[in-house]
């Protein structure tokens, strides 16, 4: 520099200056040595271009704080604060895209360059919403405290601070959002296509914010986009009637939460006329013809209009027939696993731990250990296993069967779907019952570890055991519409028995596997204890 400071000024392919490759790297000394100023006090010819539009304050600010204040201290005039790339970006959008808390805080600082958050992109997506695209808490909350009129900054799609953190899953920020008061002009706002929050978080299949905005009694279910559709439209129209879901799907969760909490539906989403936005009817209506260079119009090779007709017929029947071999496939695997463990279960039966009491004994033939609580433990989880395996296996058979409805074979497949794992977990218990009688009391360490090996196991063989992990809709039900909500008993005014209501209710339906689960534990637990207080019991 102090030979040729000229060649700072001088720019790389693509426009790169050396000064933005050096604060692009982080290298702070570099970025210093460029932009020191000469020995007669001449600043320093330093180009800072980049590509795309950017400049070297929009790598610093992306990196660190300390080539940021060089940079700063550098351009007296703070130019390049308010310089946009080609994409609209200034300095601070890359600072909160990065989650650089220090360098935003260093930006805002300055009460002159306050203006920087009042910028767009081309996108017309401010910094504050550019932080909540990145799920940083601590940057979108310092711009928020900064900029008291956030709630009026909106992108060209006319969405807010809210809707950017609904359609990127930031669960975090929209919890904080539902639980201050302070942001309660956002709940119910909508964007350029009449959508609130909830109507992206059904489109956005994030559970966690679909709980938080329900949890919320202030926002609205019943808003119609520009559709004319609800958020409840929405979650049912998502739901394909020819697909069994998986009960912690996200599409499963918003359309029974939509139904337990009995959300606003409007004709068109009851009928389901309105499948596809009206934009996207309109883009498909006008759309182009696609040209096939295998066909030429007047050509004598032209298939008549009824073979077009039948080709069009087998392709939509082969796009039609994939979600069902889908299901096949599971369908046979889950047979597969059904019929090993009740093979598995019905051999154990007659092979008992402990073996059988000889021909010259009173009780010749039965089980020696009969008597063991470990014993009764192994015989009933056995029992289980092997019951809700062939039963389940019972299921896919009538499920696969052509001539039984649509309807019915669903339900055998749903049937099937719960027997399956609690004929799993009940083998596991089994087999730890089972152990627990071949070591006895000789080794109690052994015993103990094949149970805790066991239950990790029974907890991770089947993942709708931590539902309750999942049971932030509960708090939604519970706000909205008390134990009636929990319960439903309000769903279904009739005179069917409590039980029935009972079974279909959410707290049943929610709490059912997790409490099978404790059940094997409590059993485990038991025997334990037995071993160690009476080695013979």
């Amino acid at each position: 520099m102090e030979e040729a400071p000229d060649l700072a000024s001088v720019d790389g392919g693509e426009g790169i200056s050396p000064l933005y490759l050096a604060a692009s790297t982080s290298s702070l000394g570099i970025v210093r040595a460029l932009l020191r100023p000469s020995h007669d006090g001449t600043p320093s010819p330093a180009s800072f271009s980049g590509p795309e539009g950017r400049t070297a304050l929009h790598a610093a600010a992306a990196v660190s704080k300390e080539i940021v204040q060089a940079i700063l201290g550098w351009d007296k005039d703070s130019t390049l604060l308010t310089k946009v790339d080609s994409s609209g970006r200034t300095p601070l959008h890359f600072a909160a895209l990065y989650g650089r808390l220090d360098v935003v805080e260093l930006f805002l600082d300055d009460h002159a360059s306050l203006r920087l958050a009042s910028i767009s992109d081309n996108n017309g997506s401010f910094p504050v919403h550019a932080a909540a695209m990145v799920w940083d808490r601590r940057t979108v909350l310092e711009l928020i405290t900064e900029f008291p009129d956030f709630y009026e900054q909106v992108d060209n799609q006319g969405r807010n601070l809210l809707h950017h953190a609904v359609e990127h899953g930031r669960e975090w920020l929209v919890h904080q959002i539902c639980e201050n008061d302070e942001f309660a002009m956002l709940l119910n706002a909508t964007d350029s296509h009449g959508n609130t929050p909830l109507h992206l978080a059904v489109k956005s299949q994030y559970p966690g914010i679909f709980y938080s905005l329900l949890a919320t009694p202030s926002v609205n279910m019943g808003i119609t986009n520009k559709d004319g559709l609800t958020a409840g439209d929405l979650a049912f129209m998502a739901r394909k009637p020819e697909r069994i879901y998986y009960f912690l799907d996200p599409c499963a969760i918003a359309e029974n939460c939509m139904y337990w909490l009995r959300a606003p539906r409007t004709l068109d989403g009851l009928l389901g006329l309105n499948d596809k936005p009206a934009a996207q009817k309109n883009s498909e209506k006008d759309a182009p013809e696609v040209f096939n260079p295998g066909a030429q119009k007047g050509s004598e090779n032209d298939a008549p209009e009824t073979e077009k007709q039948d080709d069009m017929t087998k392709t939509g029947t082969i796009a039609s027939a994939a979600p069902e071999r889908q299901q096949n496939y599971m369908t046979t695997n889950r047979s597969t696993v059904s019929a090993l463990i009740a093979t598995v279960a019905f051999a154990a039966a007659f092979t008992v731990p402990g073996g059988f009491v000889t021909d010259d004994h009173a009780r010749a033939g039965t089980a020696i250990l009969a008597r063991r609580f470990a014993f009764k433990a192994f015989v009933v989880s056995d029992t289980m296993a092997f019951v809700c395996s062939i039963v389940a296996t019972c299921f896919d058979i009538y499920g696969g069967a052509q001539e039984i409805p649509d309807s019915h074979r669903r339900s055998y497949k749903l049937l099937a779907s719960g027997l399956v794992p609690i004929g799993s977990q009940s083998m596991i218990a089994a087999f730890a019952f089972g152990f627990h009688l071949v070591v006895g009391s000789v080794n109690r360490s052994l015993i103990i570890l094949v149970y805790i090996l066991s239950l990790v196991a029974v907890l991770f063989c089947f993942p709708g055991i931590w539902a309750p992990v999942h049971l932030g809709m509960g708090k939604a039900l519970w706000r909205r519409a008390g134990w009636k909500g929990l319960a439903n008993i309000h769903k279904r005014p009739s005179n069917q028995p409590l039980l029935f209501l009972l079974l279909s209710s959410f707290l049943f339906i929610n709490v059912r596997r997790p409490l099978f689960v404790l059940l094997i534990s409590a059993t485990f637990v038991v025997a334990i204890i037995l071993s160690i207080a009476l080695p013979n019991y």
